[in-house]
């Protein structure tokens, strides 16, 4: 971090301190506007004005060092997107001063680097935030661009929803030779759950608008394949979301991200699902029934071989899903509130069942 950075930061970590040992029912609004000005707001009465139910408490919540939460309201509050709002009127600079100074009293700090590890061969030892942004997505609040020593940058998701369900998820596609972002499950010294994963590269196969009829007639036998591998797997595991979660890398991949639904084993749950084959064809040839049938056709056969082929790798490599599912029993538990080896074995059924 620049010296010039550095220092503002610890000015405002100073003021931050100072600020926090005024006992929480004689902090007065006059307070709340010094510490703003610190943090580099021009008009911090105008901020504190605004119309939003235990705003002043909220803003004590978002400057709290000890709590990770950049959005201190429940998302599904009905002021979510105008607490939202407001913190996305703070300077860039300020917003990122904020999280900076939530690191090492929440542990964030080393949970990054922990991640930071797992993306790259080189492994950084330190790191700036260099941005951090409010997006509006339910799997993840908070997505922040840290910067290495060496100049590199990282845009990485801090999430507090579905933390246990990806993280459970995110040891298995390894293990059957599948595509997966990795991640960092972490429980703070104050008992928050969070989870950190990497922004993800690529094309969402469903939602993007780059997913034109030309591309998809480029690209679609490796999307197909790489879609029928990842639903075999999902299949023996219960997940449930998948429309949307599908996404074409630029290294000719496909992952799911946000697996945040696992278990859903009986035949009676709902999944938010179209199969690709159904999808890419009618979004080719809307109007042209012949030729959508066609490819239709060819999608589904490449489809089946796929899935026929990574479910053969699921049962050779039961062996070792076992085992990490049975290193996961407490989390599973703790994620389903059911019997560890009932769920065990409602998987099990799935992969023999499926040969």
């Amino acid at each position: 971090m620049r010296s010039a950075a550095q220092a503002d930061l610890a000015k405002y970590e100073r003021a931050l301190n100072r600020f926090f040992q005024i006992p929480a029912s004689q902090r007065k609004t006059r307070d709340r506007e010094k510490i703003l000005k610190v943090l580099g707001l021009e008009n911090p009465q105008e901020f504190l004005s605004m119309h939003i139910p235990l705003w002043e408490v909220r803003v004590d919540e978002l400057l709290d060092p000890s709590c990770t939460d950049m959005l201190p309201i429940s998302i599904s509050h009905s002021y979510v997107n105008w607490v939202r709002g407001a913190i996305r009127l703070m300077p860039d600079s300020a917003r990122v001063k904020i999280l900076s100074s939530k690191l090492r009293a929440t542990g964030l700090k080393k949970a990054i680097l922990q991640l930071l590890s797992r993306m790259s061969a080189d492994a950084p030892h330190d790191f700036e935030v260099t941005d951090v942004q409010l997006v509006e997505k339910v799997h993840k609040d908070t997505l922040l661009t840290v910067r290495d020593p060496g100049g590199k940058t990282y845009s990485l998701y801090l999430s507090r929803f579905g933390c246990l369900g990806e993280y459970i998820h995110g040891g298995l596609p390894g293990l059957v030779g599948l595509p997966v972002l990795p991640v960092v499950h972490h429980m703070t010294p104050q008992g928050e759950e969070i989870l950190l994963k990497p922004k993800e590269e690529g094309v969402n196969i469903f939602l993007d608008d780059g997913v034109t009829a030309s591309r998809i007639l480029r690209e679609w036998s490796w999307w197909v394949e790489g879609v029928a591998r990842q639903d075999a797997l999902g299949d023996c595991i219960g997940t449930v979301l998948r429309y949307g979660h599908y996404v074409a890398t630029p290294g000719k991949k496909v992952i799911m991200i946000d697996n945040i639904e696992l278990f859903h084993l009986d035949d009676t749950d709902v999944r938010i699902f179209e199969p690709i084959h159904d999808f890419l064809p009618r979004k080719v040839f809307p109007n042209d029934p012949n030729r959508r049938e066609d490819l239709e056709g060819k999608m589904k056969a490449a489809y089946d071989k796929a899935y026929r082929d990574q479910m053969r790798i699921i049962v050779r490599e039961w062996g070792e899903i076992e085992r990490y599912l049975i290193q996961m029993r407490r989390h599973i538990r703790t994620y389903t509130g059911d019997v560890f080896e009932k769920v065990l074995a409602n998987i099990k059924a799935r992969v023999f069942g499926k040969r």
